[in-house]
């Protein structure tokens, strides 16, 4: 897979290795930022074949930041969760709905309310009703929320390209390997972006590593 912010040469991103563009060059960085959010000036191929940029890229940004980062996997979720449901967990799931009803049916007949309830058995409505969500607790750390999003593409979204940035400031050493050998583990696509002046460290000799200098040239490791 390549990735191309015209008029300069195209990255190369392959699955299973994390791909880092870092640069210092506020024009750079500012154009690349602009066309990933836009999806303008930014084209993405593979084996010489366009791919339609808005299927097959996400730009996450700062997933650290951002409060809806697990959003685009709740339906998804939800439909696992029912589908794992057997036969014997669905069947009392339908006497607990039918009984919550008859409660609420009862109650009014003591006022004398001329009511009447849906016969109608909503498994969605009665997972929603729980307020099935994510652990709060268990992803109190920038490392546990990047990890539990990329896991979610690995099981959601493999073939798409993810886009992060902004990842260095927030993983020391060890969780930065970690990452990087969950990346490999997955076998994703994704590439990191970084404004920043730091040199090349041997931290990142498993990445394939692009520096973008002043003078927009572009530099491989």
């Amino acid at each position: 897979m390549k990735i191309t912010l015209y008029p300069h040469d195209p990255f190369s991103i392959e699955k299973g290795i994390p791909t880092i563009i870092r640069t210092n060059n506020q024009s750079f960085y500012t154009d690349l930022m602009t066309g990933m959010q836009r999806k303008e000036n930014v084209v993405l191929s593979e084996a010489d074949e366009k791919l339609d940029i808005n299927n097959n890229l996400d730009f996450l940004e700062n997933i650290i930041a951002n409060a809806d980062i697990f959003q685009p996997f709740k339906l998804k979720m939800e439909k696992e969760i029912l589908d794992n449901l057997n036969e014997k967990e669905r069947q009392r799931l339908y006497q607990l709905d039918r009984e919550m009803k008859s409660i609420f049916l009862s109650s009014s007949y003591l006022e004398d309310f001329p009511m009447s309830v849906d016969d109608e058995w909503d498994l969605k409505k009665q997972y929603k009703y729980c307020g099935v969500s994510f652990l709060n607790n268990s992803l109190s750390s920038p490392y546990d929320i990047i990890k539990e999003v990329l896991n979610l593409y690995h099981k959601f979204n493999s073939r798409k390209l993810i886009v992060l940035n902004d990842l260095f400031n927030y993983l020391d050493e060890k969780h930065q390997i970690q990452i990087f050998n969950l990346i490999k583990q997955l076998e994703l696509h994704v590439l990191l972006l970084d404004f920043s002046w730091q040199p090349y460290s041997q931290l990142l000799e498993e990445c394939r590593y692009y520096s973008v200098d002043k003078d927009f040239i572009i530099f491989e490791r």
